[in-house]
């Protein structure tokens, strides 16, 4: 019990150390262009209160599988708050204040087609980009899920949710930085956290979402435009 209780102390402290967070602002649709470079247009939704983490920490004291490289204090090193993926940028984590407990690829033999993040106490979960969303149901593996597609056949995945947000349903617009639900343990999980998946591809082929080619999170390249604060 005084391991558990010490372990929950240390995730929460190494949360709570995230430095400051990375704002990013995606101009409503009646925008002009802002010429060569500027962010894509999104769609005509409100942006929420989410600001990303400027840096990423792997869990105090697990064994965190497929890790990318950490330091010695366990920052994941070149960490990227905001990538671009197909010209979309997007949260490379939709939570605050989390820290990475198990990464992408092959894992138990398995493939883990995104991340896992955890935090003490467990939080809301936000849409890491603008854009539609697609699905929004319980699914036996995933549990309370929520699939958003970002234009330019880019998609986002957010799993094991608690709950799902009032008003996150099938063919609903949402903003960048709206709430999507809380983290969970719904589905096959064995712990509070969320799977979040970044995925390319054509959503209209046989097998809908796992037609789909699930990307690592980190492998993107970063968004040159995002300020920190």
């Amino acid at each position: 019990m005084t391991r558990l209780l010490l372990l929950s102390a240390a995730l929460l402290l190494a949360a709570c150390a995230s430095p400051a967070p990375v704002k990013i602002h995606y101009p409503p649709q009646s925008a002009p262009s802002a010429g060569a470079g500027a962010p894509p247009t999104a769609a005509a939704t409100e942006q929420g209160p989410f600001a990303p983490n400027a840096y990423l920490r792997a869990c105090y004291g697990i064994r965190v599988s497929n890790s990318p490289i950490v330091d010695e204090d366990g920052w994941v090193l070149h960490y990227k708050p905001i990538v671009v993926v197909n010209g979309i940028p997007l949260a490379a984590a939709p939570a605050n204040d989390v820290c990475l407990t198990s990464g992408f690829g092959q894992r138990f033999g398995r493939r883990h087609d995104g991340i896992d993040l955890q935090s003490r106490p467990a939080g809301t979960i936000y849409a890491s980009a603008p854009g539609k969303v697609i699905e929004s149901r319980v699914s036996t593996g995933y549990g309370n899920m929520v699939l958003i597609d970002h234009g330019k056949g880019v998609y986002t995945r957010y799993a094991h949710l608690a709950y799902i947000q009032p008003g996150v349903t099938k063919g609903a617009k949402i903003g960048f930085g709206q709430p999507v639900g809380f983290m969970g343990s719904s589905g096959n999980a064995t712990a509070i956290h969320i799977h979040f998946e970044i995925l390319t591809g054509n959503y209209n082929n046989p097998q809908g979402s796992k037609g789909l080619a699930p990307r690592d999170p980190f492998s993107f390249p970063p968004y040159e435009y995002a300020q920190a604060y």
